[in-house]
């Protein structure tokens, strides 16, 4: 992965000697070789630098909320502190009644103490459930230094726990691919409640039987990473016909965020980092 990283640098010295020796080629191979190496450039430099901001509204009975719903981070090999310190920048003049990070924290990283530290910049409160890259579903397992950081960062950290705040319940469901996410803690919630879950994989959701779970939260697929069409749907890693964005399931409005971060290789492609913001309202 850090040949891939920093392999890819090497675009900029090419398309140097592509100009130096566009006299030798033909128009339409200068033409295709610059395209793709700017197109390159804009994936691998440009897109994944970016941060954007996604706003839906989310239909509610009496919820009136604005959630800032981040997710897939990926801090280690591809992204640093620098670009998590931009991120809670942003949120924080977004700001928000509360955020929610729908898991995966990491991607290999190193110095998770430092990595995670602009949290502590936040000014609103925010929820967190852990991902599969965070619990080792690949690579290693993270989640006991990442608990031990987020939560001295002041995020609360929700390992399968249900959490009564003054106008909703939160509820934090662990990672599928982990086993941790069981929907049987729903059955703890009562009818009268407005309940919000916020778990990883939007496959949970398909486990959804009579259960209240008015709104459910998730990222895990970055909406396909480079999004290419058609292609992107054969890499999202689900069983589930889950992609981004707010849809209407059987149990449930179910929300996936696309993220902020990069795995397998370090490109975005139509597809740039996000911080949505949900406005929770009641229906008119």
């Amino acid at each position: 992965k850090q040949a891939i990283y920093w392999g890819s640098y090497l675009v900029f010295p090419f398309l140097a000697i592509l100009l130096l020796v566009k006299r030798k080629l033909s128009r339409s191979s200068l033409f295709f070789w610059g395209a793709l190496s700017l197109l390159f450039i804009w994936a691998r430099f440009i897109e994944p630098n970016m941060i954007t901001v996604q706003t839906t509204q989310v239909s509610t009975t009496q919820l009136q909320k604005r959630v800032a719903v981040i997710s897939d981070l990926h801090l280690g090999v591809y992204k640093q502190s620098g670009f998590l310190r931009r991120v809670v920048a942003k949120i924080n003049r977004l700001n928000p009644d509360l955020v929610m990070f729908a898991g995966d924290f990491s991607y290999h990283p190193e110095n998770i103490s430092r990595l995670y530290s602009p949290f502590a910049e936040l000014k609103m409160p925010i929820y967190a459930v852990l991902g599969n890259h965070d619990v080792g579903r690949p690579g290693a397992d993270y989640r006991d230094e990442l608990a031990k950081t987020l939560r001295a960062n002041g995020v609360r950290l929700l390992e399968k726990e249900i959490v009564r705040l003054a106008d909703f319940t939160l509820v934090g469901l662990g990672d599928r691919w982990a086993g941790e996410d069981d929907i049987s803690l729903l059955q703890q919630v009562g009818f009268d409640e407005e309940v919000v879950v916020l778990t990883h994989n939007p496959d949970t959701t398909l486990d959804y039987r009579d259960v209240k779970a008015d709104y459910t939260i998730s990222g895990h697929t970055h909406g396909g990473q480079v999004r290419i069409p058609w292609l992107y749907r054969k890499v999202i890693p689900v069983q589930g016909p889950f992609d981004r964005g707010l849809t209407r399931e059987p149990f449930t409005q179910l929300f996936v965020s696309s993220g902020l971060g990069e795995i397998g290789l370090p490109f975005r492609l139509f597809n740039p980092p996000v911080i949505d913001l949900l406005h929770f309202s009641p229906k008119d």
